[in-house]
């Protein structure tokens, strides 16, 4: 064993004192600066390693830290080397642990130099001091732990880039003194003993090497340079990069969410409940809710968007509380919510229907409650529409389907109502959508539609003229009922076209009564709010007087309150441009709104009319008796002339002539039938 010790440490096997040697102290100066700007520039290239989050480009950019710090720990003990004849290091870093680390790259330098100084082929004996040996390890150690705890303090370090900086400063510095510490105290440690063949080093070798050293020397910093501009360019890139992965993830999160609320949009609720349907438990039902803000247009137009923005917030907020089996909530449309739930499975579907219709009572309860939008107290009411989800082979969109069914037949009877989703409201809506087609093809071709007419007479049982009644003959159905496809037209916007229609018929009746002498009789057609809104509906109305050369008074345009209650003074202004073409006007439906009075003041009608309501039952309540005597005394202190409608019976007609009605129209007289038959019976 101490012949093994006596090839490596210089224990006195020699008699002679070793080859002395000298230090060029400039020359270690450069030596120093050359480890230094090696460890600085191996740590910002690290840095740039460790905040990539591809794993080939962290390997990459730890390869190139890695040749970096060995290129330049290989030249400062090159140069070392040189000034004191003898020089080697190696660095290599890994931060499991600031000891474990550290330990490496000190033995990792260490390891280095003393390879390198046994690679190399001297006429001397070389032999090392077992202290000095000892003390540089120690060294390199010491300050290689120094050197890793301090830069594990960069890893607590957000944002505050001069700190940073000032870390990796004093990293490399204390790599530097490491490499350079050991490098020099292990030269203390070499004995070199000459034998016959044997020259010293002498300073003029070194000079002889100068030109080396400052090659070296400029080709470590070119080296670190490019690199470090190198890992500079690409931290830019890559942070152009991650602006372009975070603007992706804004788009994505506009395209599945709602920017108002946060909610997932209707995307999301689609996917979510195809996602839902493979993973839900086979003891438990998928409930979907949609939730319809009830008038909520009325809000947004009279208070303003910004208080409807917060209505929409508050009702998030409340949904994401709500004390249910909720697994998601959405807004898949404005004044729309869907709430997915989740029911336990029984053998009784009616148990699972009561469930979620339970559900449905306690979310409109919780909706409900009044809401504080800045300084107003706003209280409205929640429609809903549920359907409880068996058919697991459903689609998304058919599962929405029927919420949205269950949400319209809930509004269609009224607001804050509940329905569930069945069967049957499918087979009505499909019905619907037929006849809503139907209907637009019938507009379109003029075909099926046609006027049948009810006659009005006076108190004398003189026909002054009619009312025009829009009938359709259906090519399948036969005569449809007013009651199903008027509707229909005023919810689809049909009521425009078929309103042109009508008008259009109107003036063709009136050009024939024309050319037979019928030259008293006036017809009455009713104008809906939409058509009476339109811009052209004069100058529209005016081409078809022209055009059938229609005379004046013999048309009359009934219009009821729901025109009334738009843009006062644009009504106004319209009516008087009506009154100078001839056009007659009568407010029909009198009695049925709450400021018809206050109307009557304003606007120049010609005739009102008493509801039907009122005329037909006006002998089973005295308060109906009441209004019809009221309204006909009104009308006559107006200056206006009165038809009452609805007369069916003799006692009916009797009564109303006795309070001075002046046009009379109703079944007792004629039911509304097509215009032929209406001339044939009164000519």
């Amino acid at each position: 064993m101490n012949d093994v010790l006596m090839t490596f440490f210089d224990l006195g096997q020699y008699s002679q004192a070793p080859l002395p040697g000298n230090y060029n102290y400039w020359l270690v100066a450069l030596s120093y600066l050359v480890a230094f700007i090696a460890s600085f520039t191996a740590l910002k290239i690290f840095e740039r390693a460790h905040r990539h989050r591809s794993v080939s480009q962290q390997r990459t950019w730890t390869l190139i830290t890695a040749i970096v710090a060995g290129i330049g720990v290989w030249s400062m003990h090159f140069i070392g080397m040189i000034v004191a004849s003898f020089k080697r290091v190696r660095n290599q870093v890994s931060s499991k642990t600031n000891i474990l680390s550290g330990t490496i790259l000190g033995a990792g330098i260490g390891l280095m130099h003393y390879l390198g100084m046994e690679a190399m082929q001297l006429n001397a004996e070389l032999l090392y001091s077992p202290y000095w040996f000892a003390t540089s390890i120690v060294i390199a150690v010491a300050l290689g732990i120094l050197a890793m705890s301090t830069y594990s303090r960069s890893n607590t370090i957000r944002g505050a880039k001069s700190e940073l900086r000032k870390i990796q400063f004093v990293t490399a510095l204390i790599i530097a003194a490491a490499i350079s510490g050991m490098h020099y105290v292990a030269m203390l440690a070499a004995r070199f003993y000459a034998n016959e063949t044997t020259s010293s080093l002498t300073t003029g070798a070194q000079h002889q090497h100068l030109w080396l050293i400052y090659a070296i020397v400029i080709a470590v910093a070119l080296i670190a340079l490019i690199s470090w501009v190198s890992s500079v360019i690409d931290r830019r890139f890559q942070h152009n990069y991650q602006a372009i992965r975070q603007s992706d993830k804004r788009i994505r999160e506009l395209a599945f969410n709602d920017a108002l609320t946060g909610l997932p949009n209707r995307r999301s609720l689609l996917d979510y409940l195809s996602q839902q349907q493979q993973e839900i438990p086979e003891d438990e039902h998928l409930v979907l809710f949609l939730l319809d803000i009830d008038k909520f247009k009325v809000l947004n137009n009279t208070l303003g968007p910004t208080l409807g923005d917060l209505l929409l917030q508050s009702v998030t907020h409340r949904l994401e509380r709500v004390n249910l089996n909720v697994h998601m909530v959405a807004r898949p449309s404005s004044n729309e919510f869907a709430v997915v739930a989740r029911v336990r499975k029984s053998n009784n579907p009616v148990q699972a229907q009561s469930h979620a219709l339970s559900m449905a009572k306690t979310l409109q309860q919780e909706l409900q409650a009044p809401y504080s939008l800045k300084d107003y107290r706003h209280q409205c009411s929640m429609s809903l529409g549920a359907t409880v989800i068996s058919d697991l082979t459903k689609s998304s969109e058919d599962i929405l389907v029927q919420a949205a069914l269950a949400l319209a037949e809930a509004k269609r009877n009224g607001m804050g109502e509940i329905r569930l989703y069945h069967p049957e409201m499918a087979d009505a809506i499909e019905k619907r959508v037929k006849l809503e087609s139907d209907l637009r093809h019938a507009i379109e071709t003029r075909t099926g539609l046609e006027l049948y007419v009810q006659p009005q007479l006076n108190e004398n049982r003189t026909v002054i003229g009619a009312e025009a009644l829009i009938r359709w003959h259906h090519s399948e159905r036969g005569m449809v009922s007013p009651a199903e496809f008027i509707p229909l037209a005023e919810e689809t916007g049909l009521i425009i076209g078929l309103g042109d229609l009508i008008n259009e018929q109107a003036c063709q009746i009136i050009r024939q009564w024309q050319q037979l002498g019928l030259n008293d009789w006036v017809l009455s057609i009713n104008v809906s709010a939409p058509q009476f809104q339109q811009l052209d509906f004069v100058d529209k109305l005016n081409s078809l007087l022209k055009h059938y050369d229609v005379p004046a008074g013999q048309l009359k345009l009934e219009l009821t309150e729901s025109v009334l209650m738009q843009n006062l003074d644009e009504v106004i202004h319209k009516i008087n441009e009506l009154k100078q073409l001839g056009i007659q006007f009568a407010l029909d439906d009198f009695g049925t709104g709450y400021s018809s009075l206050s109307y009557l003041m304003k606007l120049p009608f010609d005739v009102l009319k008493i509801d039907v309501s009122f005329v037909r039952d006006m002998f089973q309540s005295k308060q109906k008796e009441a209004i019809v005597q009221t309204i006909v005394q009104l009308a006559h202190n107006l200056g206006l002339k009165v038809v009452a409608e609805g007369v069916e019976t003799e006692k009916h007609f009797d009564y109303l002539s006795s309070l001075g009605c002046d046009y009379f129209q109703g079944y007792l007289f004629s039911k509304p039938v097509a215009e032929p038959e209406f001339r044939q019976q009164n000519q």
